[in-house]
């Protein structure tokens, strides 16, 4: 009796450990991502615009100090059609502490493969 209590209370206790532990990860990622997005607003701050919608944020094991941050940018200026201008940016940022910065502009994608292939410092290959 006693040994049927004690494994369920090991089940119970490393479901709860595992569970913790996703949310730990999970945590870790939404702050990593808010982290990148706070880094291409001071990049862009300068320029003047009017929103930024970050459209992806990747991270690949192979690159553990770099990602991928790709955002839609709508600027302060009106084109022919009446409509605020958008445009579409991709940035390599660095590991900076608990950070990120932007190291350089890179293509546009939303594509979590062709974001790692530009982290590798490879173009995307465009089909057709």
């Amino acid at each position: 009796m006693r040994k049927r209590q004690l494994r369920r209370l090991i089940s119970y206790l490393t479901i709860l450990l595992l569970v913790s532990g996703l949310s730990l990860i999970a945590g870790s990622c939404k702050s990593q991502r808010s982290s990148a997005e706070n880094a291409l607003q001071q990049h862009l701050k300068s320029t003047g615009i009017r929103d930024v919608k970050v459209d992806l944020f990747h991270t690949d094991a192979k690159f553990p100090d770099k990602a991928y941050i790709s955002a839609t940018v709508t600027h302060n200026f009106a084109g022919t059609d009446g409509n605020f201008k958008k445009e579409y940016l991709g940035y390599i940022l660095n590991r900076d502490g608990e950070g990120w910065q932007v190291e350089k502009s890179t293509g546009y994608t939303k594509d979590a493969g062709e974001a790692s292939v530009l982290l590798s410092g490879e173009k995307i290959r465009k089909h057709g």
